[in-house]
């Protein structure tokens, strides 16, 4: 397609410091913006993820992809955040039981580290220590309004190369791709896990 892209490395302490000047974007330039998995990260902070946002914002991105996990964790009520946390955590690991072997270094990383300590937080902490606090799609698509954004379709071709994807993987069978308005919906036997969605900033 001869497309010309360049990448900078920004490294930062804290993700709530991004500024437009650190991007060194020149004028003129077309900016893309991938977001995996980093809203949920400043959830906790509303005026962080704000700044965050606004900072986006100025950009004037052709684009953003989002994609985050598709499950309520944030909810005060600490049964809601249990139950919410158990469905989703017993799809994941049955997930990694029939696409992983048992020994796998990675399969081990995940299981301690991304789900033992993550769900952890998710159930026992509060305040500032609840630092993992997802939303499913519908809040994001509320809060996304805020800014002038727009839901983007995804095509055609982008679902079928999601279920190309899927069936590169001896368990395939069990992954489910389904949409929820226009956003991109992948899950583990019915079970939401993750989204996925298109948006474009409204300017005028």
């Amino acid at each position: 397609m001869a497309l010309s892209f360049s990448f900078n490395l920004v490294m930062l302490d804290d993700f709530a410091d991004l500024k437009e000047d650190t991007l060194a974007v020149e004028p003129g330039e077309t900016v893309a913006v991938l977001s995996e998995y980093l809203l949920t990260t400043l959830v906790a902070h509303s005026d962080k993820l704000d700044r965050v946002m606004k900072t986006i914002a100025t950009l004037n991105p052709c684009v953003m992809v989002v994609t985050e996990v598709e499950s309520n964790h944030n909810s005060p009520v600490l049964i809601n955040r249990f139950v919410e946390s158990l469905f989703y955590a017993s799809a994941y690991f049955d997930c990694l039981e029939a696409c992983m072997d048992r020994d796998s270094p990675h399969r081990r990383f995940v299981e301690l580290t991304v789900f033992g300590e993550g769900s952890r937080i998710i159930v026992a902490a509060e305040g500032e220590e609840r630092a993992f606090r997802s939303v499913k799609m519908e809040v994001w698509r509320a809060y996304f309004r805020r800014f002038g954004m727009e839901e983007a379709d995804l095509s055609l071709s982008c679902l079928y190369q999601a279920e190309l994807v899927t069936k590169k993987f001896t368990c395939w069978r069990h992954c489910t791709i389904g949409v929820d308005g226009k956003s991109l919906i992948v899950g583990w036997k019915g079970t939401p896990i993750h989204s996925v969605t298109a948006w474009k900033f409204n300017c005028e």
